[in-house]
């Protein structure tokens, strides 16, 4: 099963595109999946993500977060959430990327997969990824 994160990792890395074209690419999913796409820093961070509805609660099926970077050392990368009027919380530690692409400045790091049930979270939250090192957060609105 193809999934959004390696569309997204194979379309990144090439560096022809955004990662705003991996969200209208034919993917298999469960019905009613949420995809969504964010930037920041002026597009050197990206972050999409897939989710469904749950009753009040959003159940994340994957996160991938991409750093355009000249350096080409492996960078970990974290996704954070935040409830509406709530603190920050982690929703997953810091992981380094599954692959190294030579010659190219995309670096991509995924958790979990379209199709597979990951944490709850509230409605309304914000989700963001985060590069160890930088204090920018690429963030979406789970609606």
């Amino acid at each position: 099963m193809t999934s959004v994160v390696g569309l997204a990792a194979a379309v990144l890395v090439s560096g022809t595109a955004s990662a705003e074209a991996v969200v209208s690419a034919p993917v298999a999913a469960k019905p009613g999946s949420i995809r969504v796409v964010g930037h920041a820093g002026g597009g050197v961070y990206d972050v999409v993500l897939r989710y469904h509805k749950s009753g009040s609660a959003r159940v994340v099926e994957s996160v991938f977060a991409g750093k355009n970077t000249r350096n080409k050392a492996a960078v970990a990368a974290r996704w954070v959430y935040t409830a509406p009027g709530a603190r920050m919380r982690v929703g997953a530690g810091w992981r380094k990327p599954s692959a190294r692409w030579s010659g190219d400045t995309w670096r991509g790091v995924n958790w979990g997969a379209i199709g597979h049930n990951g944490p709850k979270i509230p409605a309304r939250s914000r989700l963001c990824t985060q590069f160890k090192g930088s204090s920018i957060l690429a963030c979406v609105k789970v609606k």
